[in-house]
């Protein structure tokens, strides 16, 4: 009796081994089925948040009036949170429009809004940058300039010196991933893209108005 009782439970054994084994597997495989799901849908939350900030410099005529406008345009999918932005001169840092134009273009002070030397009215309107949000499809203006017979020297001298300028900009998304880009006035022009950084750090010179 001991002798034919032994075999069953020894088939027993390996048949209880076999389902544990195999229990064991599909644990396995579904514990790495649910982290890829989750890592594919943080990727997707992060895709869809994702900002993607340019420079927008342009001299074009709305209602027939030349208007030069530097603008940073945010053509990413999600909001951004814009940490840090400075603006550079032919190599040189800028922490205000009025030190810009000053050296650039001839513009001076008067004790208030600054106005190119000479009789100068036309307006000229500046804004900040640095620490605003922008959502998808935002832009935001820091300079603008209308063209009139009362400042064509100095107009056409900023015109020319835009070319020179470059911009540097640090910003997030909501979900905290942070970029740090160097900006051209040229939308298409090549380079935008620059790796993530953890932190944005704080410039030596920000451009502030």
């Amino acid at each position: 009796m001991s002798g034919d009782s032994a075999e069953p439970r020894h088939r027993r054994h390996w048949s209880d081994t076999a389902i544990a084994v195999a229990a064991l597997f599909v644990s396995a495989v579904s514990l790495w089925v649910g982290i890829r799901t989750e890592s594919a849908n943080e990727q997707l939350v992060a895709a869809s948040t994702w900002p993607f900030l340019q420079m927008g410099v342009d001299n074009s005529t709305p209602e027939g009036v030349p208007f030069l406008k530097f603008q940073v345009v945010n053509s990413g999918v999600g909001p951004a949170r814009i940490e840090s932005f400075e603006l550079f001169w032919k190599g040189k840092p800028f922490a205000s429009s009025k030190q810009l134009l000053h050296a650039c273009c001839g513009f001076k002070s008067r004790g208030g809004p600054i106005k190119p030397l000479g009789d100068q009215h036309t307006r000229l309107l500046t804004g900040t940058v640095q620490g605003i949000v922008l959502r998808s499809g935002e832009s935001e203006a820091f300079i603008m300039y209308a063209l009139n017979q009362d400042n064509m020297t100095e107009w056409n001298a900023l015109d020319r010196a835009r070319r020179d300028i470059t911009f540097r900009v640090c910003y997030c998304s909501v979900l905290n991933e942070c970029w740090r880009n160097t900006l051209y006035s040229d939308l298409a022009h090549p380079g935008q893209l620059r790796p993530e950084v953890k932190v944005c750090p704080v410039p030596a010179v920000a451009y502030t108005n």
